[in-house]
């Protein structure tokens, strides 16, 4: 019977020995953060309209008992561009693309001198009525920005900024019973 104790003890022990060898295995599931991936991207702000003379103010006096309208010919006698000014680095193109691409806008690179234009207002009774051709200028500025890991925005800087034309012929009008300067 000895031999029986010695057998069961020697088994005993090996499973105990082989218990002890395995490496006790323990599962955590460890959150890794996730986090946004550093992308760079532009906003664009507009910083309000200005408006500049393209040509010769025109008017006429409407010497009539009732209103009339009265067209105007006029011939642009300044050429105007799009100005970018870089900060940070790009072109033109990129500045009108952004603008273009991120607001309501379409962007005009430059005009000529030398076209004619025409407009027509309604000028009422015994009144003057003066028009000037002009362009309207926006602002622009393009901002450089960029995601964080831990999805922020970052401020990178200041692009440029453009001074676009965003409308071309813009007429300025008024009518008057004495003679008046168009605005804007």
């Amino acid at each position: 019977m000895q031999f029986g104790i010695r057998k069961f003890a020697a088994a005993g022990a090996l499973a105990l020995g082989a218990g002890l060898l395995l490496a006790p295995s323990a599962s955590a599931e460890v959150a890794s953060p996730q986090g946004c991936p550093p992308d760079v991207w532009y906003k664009v702000v507009s910083s309000g309209a200005s408006y500049e003379a393209i040509g010769s103010t025109a008017g006429k006096y409407n010497a009539s008992p009732t209103s009339a309208i009265l067209r105007y010919d006029l011939t642009t006698t300044k050429s105007k561009q799009t100005t970018w000014s870089a900060s940070l680095g790009g072109s033109l193109e990129f500045g009108v693309g952004q603008v273009e691409s991120k607001t309501q806008y379409d962007v005009t690179k430059s005009t000529t001198s030398g076209k004619t234009v025409s407009n027509t207002i309604n000028v009422p009774a015994k009144s003057y009525g003066y028009t000037t051709p002009k362009i309207e200028r926006r602002k622009f500025t393009i901002e450089k920005w960029q995601d964080t890991a831990k999805c922020d925005a970052r401020f990178l800087g200041n692009m440029g900024t453009l001074g676009g034309i965003t409308a071309y012929p813009f007429f300025s009008e008024c009518t008057a019973k004495s003679a008046c300067t168009p605005k804007p």
